[in-house]
């Protein structure tokens, strides 16, 4: 007989499940990531601040080293109260679940310490579910999982005879370790994740382009350095997005502010902002401040907008 997982208020034995996981995640670091990676990462950055960044497909990393990286998503957000804890416990998770074998591989973008291998930030791209690629407007296309929260149809609109759900990958997890303390490298680990971020979404998208970056963000913190960044961004108002409480993931959308759904495309010049934000963490190596970064950017996005 099949057991339903219902949300409740925290017990005890679940707060102490969630502070074991905690610590085990804490002691937990990754210095042979590099060498175990299987083919050439997507995205390597290693120049010298202390940080090094990783992009890379589910099937290049062995088991133990995708455990690990599902299991400091899963402290993160345990941390953050953004997953039920009463439901962590009760599934005795240490790690997010598995995707599906089936459709296209998830990305993870890992910045790491380059002296003791411990992970410090992260953003993934989960790619589609579909074994086979749909239009972006098949009736019956399985929704996914921003659509489902959101109750609204993202794809659709952008449908194209080049375009299929295979060039569409989900942003998930945007993080930077919350026990980080703040500092020179806790500044820089932001930047190497919107780097490896953006040239993941360049290799996937190939020389047309062509890739859709889909997800829920909160309008003032991960919209605003998404569009920084340079992605062409449309962000839908007016929804009110909700999970059931059999879900892992219910509490993230029991806060104040509400993520938005949003849909990016990479413009012609992004790989220009690429190229930028690499130069400035090449050369300044934790030690120049990213305000002239940030209106170097700032002042892109104002010139692509005048007409």
């Amino acid at each position: 007989m099949t057991r339903t997982l219902t949300a409740d208020q925290p017990t005890a034995v679940a707060g102490r499940y969630t502070a074991s996981i905690l610590r085990l995640h804490e002691r937990l670091h990754y210095p042979g990531l590099l060498e175990a990676v299987r083919g050439e990462p997507l995205h390597h950055h290693d120049h010298g601040d202390g940080l090094v960044t990783l992009a890379v497909r589910d099937s290049q990393l062995p088991l133990r080293y995708l455990r690990g990286i599902l299991g400091f998503r899963l402290a993160q957000y345990l941390r953050l109260g953004w997953i039920c804890p009463s439901l962590v416990q009760r599934a005795a998770l240490f790690h997010e679940p598995f995707r599906p074998a089936h459709g296209v591989e998830d990305v993870h973008i890992v910045t790491l310490s380059a002296e003791s291998g411990r992970i410090l930030g992260y953003v993934g791209l989960s790619g589609s579910y579909d074994p086979e690629p749909l239009p972006l407007d098949a009736p019956g296309r399985p929704r996914l999982a921003t659509e489902l929260a959101h109750r609204i149809d993202l794809l659709g609109p952008y449908a194209a005879p080049e375009l299929h759900t295979h060039h569409a990958f989900e942003v998930k997890r945007f993080l930077r370790d919350q026990s980080m303390p703040p500092g020179a490298l806790a500044s820089l680990v932001p930047w190497h994740i919107v780097l490896g971020f953006g040239r993941s979404l360049l290799a996937l998208g190939g020389p047309q382009r062509r890739m859709l970056a889909v997800g829920d963000a909160k309008e003032e913190v991960a919209i605003r350095h998404l569009t920084l960044m340079g992605l062409d961004l449309t962000v839908v108002d007016g929804t009110s997005p909700s999970l059931p409480r059999s879900e892992l993931m219910w509490p993230i959308y029991e806060q104040d502010t509400i993520a938005k759904p949003f849909v990016g495309r990479l413009p012609e010049g992004f790989r220009a902002d690429m190229d930028t934000i690499e130069t400035y963490l090449t050369e300044a190596r934790g030690t120049r401040n990213a305000h002239a970064l940030v209106e170097q950017l700032a002042r892109r996005r104002k010139e692509a907008t005048q007409p």
